[in-house]
């Protein structure tokens, strides 16, 4: 069987129907009935429906547990245990006496096909048993069955259109499935009502200055919501102090406010949005008065656009009879998420194989068109995947380059290498790097950075609590550190919905189930130039998603330096100061790859030094781990220290 029989619709197979009251909101738990009425041919037993809900950022369907072999208990004789809460469940309305029997499987239809078909699904398998179906029987798949533990299923927690549920029929038990007349069940998921706002203010700002204050509202999953919120909201500090401004979400004004309200000297302070009955809508991030000239600006360099394809895929936005990308939202929406919405101060659309494709240079131009140095930057960038690691190309410049000739160029590693040799205004990162990543392939001149946090999880090490896979023997973040890379640490989205700077766990994969990251850099200023400029020095570090404030020395030198040592006894003395978004559980010091020291906090603020007096041998290096309360986390680059005797 392939594809193409695959899709035929047969008449003879009956019909499906879905049946949902009300439209599908992002993130709510509902109920989805799928009924499916035997046609003339009927099913055999032995035949198998099977129903494939959009993608895998649905909730999981979890069936009823049979209790003992198949093969030695089928039918009507099954006993099922209840060990665990059932969500979804099928039930047979037949002339005889048949039986059902249900199996979940988490798998695409077919490889390197279009998206559209063969993405990531959780398939649902109704096989009969017993007795055949005749012309008329039904079958009722309850997906979202609340009878048994569970409210119902959870929806995807981002808009999107032209979704389907798939049905197939396999009628006579012999393997060869067609499409039932009625399918693909056609769904939209719309976003919800404003519910929180976003409260971003700068995390560093000098002791007299102002800082704007940006708001963007969204609804319970973070997405831009159906509808604008309007109405009258104070800002007020955690001291009390307060300010008024009227919000919109249609225009998303930035609003000014005093930094008396703002910052009291050499503390942190945070900011509450509340309506006029005084709800609590959002909480701002940290902010401390700081004399350091670099500021502290937030981004994402790993995000995808609806051109985004698997680096396997053999029919893409290349090719006319492409349909649905990987990924969702336009390059136009992608930047007006990130810039209103998620407030980034930069980010780049990093699709898979953008240089080679046709519209490589319309995405580049949208790049350049919402460039806005000194408010948002915007780089140029395009994800190379290969079977031997990830890496987002990252451009420091601007302009419009053509296509390369997808049937030349490729991307793997050395290719990749000989193609950006001598190039100080490209630069390539590993990410996710615990998945795929062959730490033999590196070029330092190159790869500056990688890429410890994501939508996938920690990469810092295995058996991590957040790492929670791994493909790749010898991968990770701290494998790459032990080769001797000088690679400095930075997390991302990796968003698929087209949501830039989105951190909310449930992404379109559920592989991809943790909460996106955001990336830290100090720079002098907030132009393409400074900010890939300080990257490529390593003065970055990388969080879970919160603008978690870290400041981290080694003898005074900022995380992501190197610098030499004359005395194998001379002691290094590590300094960091963190200031979380919630209370801060500890700190850990990190030297070559060991915890060596561990701080405990007792609030939103740990500052502390420690001397490090162990001799010596070869180079040795540093990081810190912040672990807050909540769960919250950050990286920060390391700091290279080498003995010069």
């Amino acid at each position: 069987m392939n594809l193409q029989d695959l899709l035929k619709v047969d008449p003879g197979a009956g019909r499906v129907r879905l049946i949902h009251d009300g439209p599908f909101v992002t993130g709510a738990i509902t109920t989805v009935r799928i009924e499916y009425t035997a046609g003339p041919r009927g099913v055999r037993a032995g035949g198998r429906l099977r129903v494939g809900t959009p993608n895998t950022g649905w909730q999981r369907p979890v069936v009823p547990q049979p209790r003992y072999w198949d093969e030695l208990v089928s039918g009507a004789d099954r006993k099922y245990a209840p060990f665990h809460p059932v969500n979804t469940t099928a039930e047979v309305s037949s002339k005889g006496s048949a039986s059902l029997y249900l199996e979940v499987m988490e798998r695409m239809l077919v490889p390197d096909a279009d998206p559209a078909y063969a993405y990531w699904r959780w398939w649902v398998t109704v096989k009969v048993e017993g007795e055949d179906l005749v012309e008329g029987d039904r079958i009722i798949l309850t997906y979202g069955d609340p009878r048994f533990g569970t409210p119902g299923v959870r929806v995807q927690t981002f808009p999107e259109e032209d979704l389907s549920f798939s049905a197939y029929l396999d009628a006579g038990g012999d393997g060869r499935f067609v499409t039932i007349p009625g399918a693909p069940l056609p769904v939209d998921v719309v976003a919800g009502p404003a519910e929180r706002l976003t409260v971003v203010v700068p995390s560093l700002i000098g002791p007299a200055e102002t800082a704007p204050v940006r708001l963007a509202a969204t609804d319970r999953c973070h997405c831009r919501p159906a509808a604008p919120l309007t109405g009258t909201f104070t800002l007020r500090g955690e001291g009390g102090e307060g300010a008024t401004a009227a919000f919109r979400n249609e225009d998303h004004q930035t609003v000014l406010v005093k930094s008396s309200l703002l910052v009291r000297t050499n503390a942190s302070t945070r900011l509450l949005a509340a309506d006029a009955q005084g709800k609590v809508w959002g909480k701002g991030n940290p902010v401390v008065a700081v004399l350091d000239p670099l500021r502290l600006f937030w981004g994402d360099l790993h995000a995808q656009s609806e051109f985004h394809s698997m680096h396997s895929q053999k029919i893409d936005f290349r090719h006319a009879s492409w349909s649905k990308g990987l990924s969702t939202g336009t390059p136009e929406e992608c930047y007006l998420y990130g810039r209103d919405i998620a407030c980034l101060d930069f980010m780049a659309i990093t699709d898979q194989g953008a240089c080679v494709s046709a519209g490589w240079e319309a995405h580049q131009a949208k790049t350049e068109e919402y460039n806005a140095p000194g408010r948002f930057v915007t780089f140029r960038g395009y994800e190379a995947g290969t079977s031997v690691g990830h890496r987002n190309v990252i451009y420091r410049g601007g302009g419009v380059e053509p296509p390369r000739d997808h049937r030349t160029f490729n991307f793997m590693p050395d290719t990749l290498y000989r193609y950006y040799k001598g190039r100080a205004d490209v630069m390539i990162v590993p990410h996710h790097v615990k998945t795929w990543t062959d730490w033999r392939y590196h070029d330092p001149a190159l790869e500056p950075l990688m890429e410890v946090y994501s939508c996938w999880g920690s990469s810092e090490r295995e058996g991590f609590e957040v790492w929670d896979k791994g493909m790749t023997p010898g991968a990770g973040a701290q494998a790459g550190l032990a080769q001797g890379y000088r690679l400095g640490i930075i997390a991302s989205t990796d968003n698929h919905v087209g949501m830039p700077g989105r951190s909310y766990p449930h992404d379109r994969q559920v592989h991809t189930g943790f909460k996106g990251g955001k990336v830290a850099v100090y720079a002098e200023a907030l132009t393409r130039e400074a900010i890939f400029d300080a990257l490529k020095e390593r003065h970055c570090y990388g969080t879970t998603g919160e603008r978690i404030i870290l400041r981290f020395f080694v003898n005074d030198r900022r995380m992501g330096s190197l610098f030499a040592t004359d005395g194998r006894e001379e002691p290094r003395t590590v300094r960091v100061d963190v200031v979380g978004t919630e209370e801060i559980d500890r700190v850990e010091v990190v030297r070559n790859n060991q915890d060596v020291h561990v701080a405990f906090g007792s609030g939103d603020r740990l500052a502390f030094e420690w001397n490090d007096a162990s001799p010596m041998s070869g180079t040795t290096f540093y990081y810190v781990r912040v672990r807050q309360k909540d769960g919250e986390m950050a990286w920060s680059s390391p700091v290279w220290v080498e003995l010069s005797k």
